[in-house]
């Protein structure tokens, strides 16, 4: 982003010159979209599509953040956010620091910051506006792929079959190439816990239809849900699409609701995204020319690649399981021990550590779970997560480099006594509330073969 435009030079520009810096990115956006309906690259519906969003940017945003507003209210506090390293802009103390809803803009990157009822935060990420040039590569190169083919399959079927009648139906059923396109705004939410990420679903399903917004059900895709077996790469989401009708403009905006550790595991893997997408797409291109082994040499590439945005996404999940333990370590020692209450169970047990476990506990996997050594020191991956939860480890700690693990190791020895004393109660508490993590797996396993597979509707990891 250019330096003109960082969040704390804008706010401090008067709206007049705010709303001139946007009225001239309106202008190079609408001429890109109408050079490239001039060049057949984009079709009709695309055109009208785009220029929805671009003829007026600021009033586009306006419209999102006032849907948003009737489910969420004023934000606490509203953030310049960096959205490479998933980092806010502090003071010199160290305090994000608050730009206040005149940061909001579409070619400014803010996160706005809630406080649930039960005083867990809530980020609402407001990216900036997707660019017409990104908007028409999106088009050419992906969704309008799957329409033209989908116009050759109905063509068949007049050509080859004779079949008029089915053509016509096949045609009007047909959507449009950018109706796929959902992401030239798109928002993320985070919370810190699973309960937090269904509340907030249910928040905006329930407002929708109030407003000028919808939400459509069959298109919204929950990869919590997804059998593990489904969901190689240990990624998991919400996506929703929030359709506005705003007079004769119709928009649609992606919503990703997200836990907030496996948001920051999606910054770190990122990058490796990228060069998967680079590798796959030069392998399409170029397959035809290349030898069998330059093709195994680019497979084998993409599966190393694969493997480590796997491993990431597992190391996120565990750190947010260790979260969810150290929250029941803090309900007993913090709450029920300091005044003497006893077990509700004979195996020293409390019932609202079961139940906050049970709700919010993520399946790693089917495997029988060993309290003994899934949150001890003996593990690595224990000490990375332990010291990424209480924050001695930036958010872009890359733990795939091959001496990422000397500095965990180094880290991990200069805890402190208190520190130490924490990691170990959450090791007890996994011991002593195993039951019923290995039920949650049970329950899981079982549930296997019933769990659904998510409705596509966007191919994912696109910008």
């Amino acid at each position: 982003m250019e330096e003109e435009y960082a969040v704390k030079k804008i706010v401090n520009l008067p709206n007049e010159e705010i709303d001139n810096l946007q009225e001239k990115m309106n202008a190079e956006n609408l001429e890109l979209v109408e050079k490239a309906y001039a060049e057949r690259r984009i079709n009709i519906h695309d055109r009208e599509y785009l220029i929805d969003f671009f003829t007026d940017g600021m009033s586009v945003y306006r419209e999102v953040y006032r849907a948003l507003y009737e489910s969420f209210k004023r934000p606490e506090r509203t953030c310049a956010f960096d959205p490479q390293t998933g980092k806010v802009e502090c003071d010199s103390s160290g305090r994000p620091i608050d730009y206040g809803l005149k940061a909001v803009t579409p070619f400014t990157c803010t996160r706005l910051e809630y406080v649930d009822k039960f005083n867990n935060p809530i980020f609402v990420i407001f990216p900036r506006m997707k660019k017409a040039s990104r908007a028409i590569e999106k088009l050419e190169s992906e969704y309008n792929k799957d329409y033209s083919k989908a116009i050759r399959d109905a063509a068949y079927l007049v050509f080859e079959q004779e079949d008029r009648e089915a053509f016509c139906e096949k045609i009007q059923s047909i959507p449009h190439g950018c109706t796929k396109l959902n992401d030239i705004l798109r928002l993320t939410i985070t919370c810190k816990y699973l309960s937090g990420v269904e509340r907030i679903k249910g928040v905006i399903s329930e407002n929708r239809g109030q407003s000028m917004f919808f939400i459509n059900e069959a298109e919204t895709r929950n990869r919590f849900a997804l059998p593990l077996s489904k969901n190689e790469k240990r990624y998991y989401d919400i996506k929703m699409i929030m359709h506005q009708q705003n007079g004769d403009k119709k928009l649609n905006v992606e919503i990703q609701l997200k836990i907030q550790t496996l948001y920051e595991a999606d910054l770190r893997t990122h990058g490796i995204y990228e060069k998967v997408r680079s590798i796959e797409a030069n392998l399409n291109k170029e397959r035809h020319l290349m030898e069998p082994i330059e093709i195994r040499q680019k497979e084998a590439q993409i599966k190393i690649l694969n493997n480590r945005i796997r491993k990431i996404n597992e190391n996120a999940i565990h750190q947010y399981n260790m979260m969810v333990l150290d929250k029941a370590r803090r309900i007993e020692d913090d709450g029920y021990r300091p005044l003497r209450i006893e077990p509700d169970y004979p195996d020293g047990t409390y019932d609202q550590c079961r139940q906050h476990i049970n709700r919010e506990y993520l399946v790693e996997s089917y495997d029988a779970f060993n309290p003994q050594t899934a949150f001890s020191a003996d593990n690595d991956i224990n000490k990375l997560c332990f010291l990424r939860l209480i924050g001695k480890l930036d958010v872009d700690f890359d733990e795939t480099d091959e001496n990422a693990y000397k500095t965990i190791n180094y880290k991990f020895s200069r805890l402190t006594p208190s520190e130490k004393e924490r990691f170990n109660g959450i090791n007890e508490i996994a011991k002593r509330y195993a039951p019923i993590i290995q039920r949650k797996i049970l329950t899981r396993q079982k549930m296997e073969p019933m769990l659904l597979s998510p409705v596509t509707y966007t191919k994912d990891r696109t910008n």
